[in-house]
C-alpha cells in the first residue's frame, strides 16, 4: 500500500521527469541549423552521430522547414496523404488543370522530398508531357523550363543524388536541342520569348551563364560525375561506363548542332577537336570494372599485348578475353565511332565538304539551281574522297543520311535543268545501296525546304 501523500507523489513525479530529461537532452538535442550544414558537431549525441555518419536530412541537401513540419503533423498518415495527392495530380493532368497541377506537385514534394522517383517522374512529365499539350512554341518552352527548374529544385534538396544533376543536363541538352522545335528552343534558351520579364536575355534560372544549351548540359553531366566521386551514390540509372561518357557526348552534340545550323568555321572545327581530345584523353583512360578485372577504352594493340603479358605470360587465352571485354564495352559506348568521327570532323577538308553541301541545299531552296548544282557536286566529291580514306564511317546512319540528302538536292537540280542523271556521280553507292532510306531522306529534304 502506498503511504505517500498526494503532494509527495507529485514531487516524486517531477523528480522523475527531471532525471529523465537529462539523458533525453543529452541524446536528442537537435543541432543548430548553422552548424548542421557546416559540418561542425553540435546538439545531442544522436545529432552528433547523424552528422558524423551523414544520416540526417541536412546531409542530403537543403532542408525545407515546411516539408519537415508537414511530415510531423501528419504522423503516420503521410503515405495516405501522398497517395491521395498522386491521384488528384493524375486527374488534374487529364483535365488540363495546370494551376492545380502545379500546386499539387508542390505538395507531393513536400511530403516526399528525398524520394528520387518523384523528382524524376514529375520533372520529366513537365518537360515532355505537359509541354506537348500546348500549341504555341513559346508556351511549350515555358513548360520545358518548368521541368528543368523542377530538376534543379530536386538537386538542391538532394545534392548527393548524381542522377538529379544528370536529369538537368539531359533535359537541357536533349529536350532543348533535339525536339521537333529545336531551332526555336535553342534560340529561346539564349533569348527568352518572355520579353516583358527578361528583355531578350535568357531566363537566369535556366541559363544563368547565357551559353549554348549543350555546353550548359556538359557542365551538369560533369557535376554528376563529380558527385559520384565524392559520395559514391548512384541509383543505377544506367551502366557507369555509359554515365561517365555524357560530358563528352554533350560536346559532340554541340559541334554537330553547329553544323546543322550551317556553322562550319574555326569555332566548329575547334569544338570537334576539343571533343576528340576529351573523348580520348579523359574518357578513354577512365578505368571501369568488368568480369575479368579493370579495363579502359583507349587501348592500342601494343598496349593491350603489354597488359596481357604483365597479367599472365603463360595464358594464351588471356589476350582474347581482354580484347573481348574491351571491344564489348567499346561497342556499347560506340567508342571507336566517336573517336574516328570527331577526329575526321576536326579536319578542314571535312568542314569544307559539309559547308558546300549545306550551301548547295540552301541555294536550291532559293531556286538558284546553277549555284546549287555546282556546290552540291563539289561538296559530294570532297565527301566521297574523305569517306574512301575513312571507310568505317560509310555504314553509319548520319553519314548515309547526309549523303542521301545531298544526292536528292543534286538530282533535283539535274532534273530541273531537263537533263538525264549520268551513270557516274559522287556518292552513287549510297543511292544504290539504300533504296528504302531514300524515301525517308526525301521527306526530310522536303521538310527542311519548308523551313520546319
Amino acid at each position: 500500500m502506498n503511504h505517500l501523500t498526494s503532494q509527495q507523489r507529485k514531487w516524486l513525479y517531477v523528480a522523475g521527469i527531471v532525471v529523465l530529461l537529462v539523458p533525453i537532452i543529452y541524446l536528442g538535442m537537435p543541432p543548430e541549423p548553422a552548424t548542421a550544414r557546416s559540418g561542425e558537431i553540435s546538439g545531442g549525441k544522436l545529432a552528433e552521430l547523424r552528422l558524423k555518419d551523414k544520416l540526417g536530412e541536412s546531409a542530403l541537401g537543403n532542408v525545407d522547414p515546411a516539408s519537415s513540419t508537414m511530415g510531423l503533423l501528419l504522423l503516420g498518415f503521410r503515405g495516405i496523404a501522398t497517395s491521395i495527392l498522386w491521384m488528384d495530380w493524375q486527374d488534374q493532368q487529364r483535365n488540363k488543370d495546370w494551376a492545380a497541377l502545379r500546386a499539387t506537385t508542390e505538395s507531393i514534394i513536400l511530403l516526399q522530398p528525398h524520394f528520387l522517383k518523384v523528382w524524376h517522374y514529375q520533372g520529366w512529365n513537365l518537360a515532355y508531357n505537359v509541354s506537348a499539350e500546348w500549341d504555341a512554341v513559346a508556351d511549350r518552352y515555358y513548360w520545358v523550363k518548368e521541368g528543368i527548374k523542377f530538376f534543379k529544385k530536386g538537386r538542391e534538396r538532394n545534392d548527393k543524388y548524381a542522377e538529379l544533376y544528370w536529369y538537368v543536363g539531359d533535359t537541357t541538352g536533349k529536350k532543348i536541342g533535339r525536339s521537333d522545335e529545336w531551332k526555336q528552343f535553342r534560340r529561346f534558351y539564349r533569348s527568352d520569348p518572355d520579353v516583358a520579364r527578361f528583355e531578350g536575355r535568357p531566363d537566369p534560372e535556366v541559363n544563368p551563364n547565357g551559353r549554348d544549351n549543350y555546353l550548359e548540359a556538359r557542365d551538369w553531366f560533369q557535376r554528376a560525375n563529380e558527385t559520384i566521386d565524392s559520395s559514391g551514390n548512384l541509383e543505377h540509372i544506367m551502366a557507369i561506363y555509359l554515365f561517365r561518357a555524357y560530358p563528352m557526348r554533350a560536346e559532340f552534340d554541340y559541334a554537330g548542332t553547329m553544323q546543322r545550323e550551317g556553322i562550319f568555321d574555326e569555332v566548329c572545327i575547334e569544338a570537334w577537336k576539343t571533343a576528340f581530345d576529351d573523348w580520348t584523353t579523359k574518357y578513354g583512360i577512365m578505368e571501369f570494372d568488368c568480369p575479368i578485372g579493370s579495363i579502359h577504352f583507349e587501348v592500342t594493340g601494343d598496349e593491350l599485348d603489354q597488359m596481357i603479358a604483365e597479367e599472365d605470360a603463360q595464358n594464351l587465352t588471356e589476350r582474347d578475353r581482354k580484347s573481348y571485354w574491351i571491344g564489348n564495352y567499346q561497342n556499347q559506348t560506340n567508342y571507336r565511332f566517336w573517336r574516328l568521327k570527331s577526329r575526321v570532323e576536326s579536319e578542314k577538308e571535312m568542314a569544307e565538304a559539309h559547308r558546300e553541301m549545306y550551301e548547295g541545299e540552301q541555294a536550291l531552296h532559293r531556286a538558284d539551281t546553277a549555284v546549287a548544282r555546282k556546290l552540291l557536286w563539289d561538296g559530294m566529291s570532297k565527301y566521297e574522297k574523305i569517306l574512301e580514306e575513312y571507310s568505317d564511317l560509310k555504314k553509319e546512319d548520319e553519314t548515309i543520311d547526309e549523303a542521301l540528302l545531298a544526292l536528292h538536292g543534286w538530282r533535283e537540280c539535274v532534273e530541273l535543268d531537263d537533263e538525264e542523271i549520268p551513270d557516274a556521280y559522287p556518292l552513287k553507292e549510297f543511292w544504290d545501296l539504300n533504296p528504302k532510306r531514300r524515301e525517308t531522306a526525301k521527306e526530310e529534304f522536303n521538310r527542311r525546304r519548308r523551313g520546319r
